[in-house]
């Protein structure tokens, strides 16, 4: 995956979708398809990409940490999406999609390797499956948060019932 894959992901994730995000950016909706599509006569600059990317975020879109995923992987760092983002309410799901990703990543070395040689076309596949797979283990982690958070909190409260106390939320 690369930036503007994650821009598509996100701008199409975000609720009424493009000519939504192009109506609030001030731009036409024919000048943000052709800046996603990657035009070579519309050119989607940083500061734009930014700012999908919090609006995107205000709206609760989990496609928005993808831009930011996908610059510190390419920067060679990874990034860990804050506790309590996003939308991972199922550890077993989220691991399940861990586990799908790891085997096309896997798959996507092994073709690679087959011929003894990696080229820029395989680097380039290997790399988009090994997002892919950062992205879905980013998810796995939230729902390991959110579920102990939610876990955390049933057992407050059943702790202040059983003493007796009235639990707040």
């Amino acid at each position: 995956m690369n930036a503007l894959d994650s821009l598509r992901r996100m701008v199409a994730a975000y609720p009424g979708g493009r000519p939504a995000l192009a109506a609030r950016t001030g731009k036409s909706d024919d000048v943000l398809r052709k800046e996603l599509a990657g035009s070579q006569s519309h050119k989607m600059g940083l500061a734009d990409a930014e700012e999908l990317a919090a609006m995107c975020h205000e709206q609760g879109v989990k496609e928005a940490f993808g831009l930011a995923t996908v610059f510190s992987f390419r920067a060679g760092h990874a990034f860990v999406i804050p506790a309590g983002a996003g939308d991972a309410s199922c550890h077993a799901t989220a691991s399940t999609a861990v586990i799908h990703e790891a085997a096309e990543y896997l798959t996507a070395v092994t073709k690679a390797r087959a011929d003894g040689k990696v080229s820029d076309n395989d680097r380039k596949e290997i790399l988009k499956e090994m997002t892919d797979l950062m992205s879905a283990i980013q998810t796995a982690y939230q729902a390991l948060a959110n579920e102990h958070a939610h876990s955390n909190r049933h057992r407050a409260e059943g702790e202040a019932y059983a003493n007796g106390e009235r639990a707040t939320a």
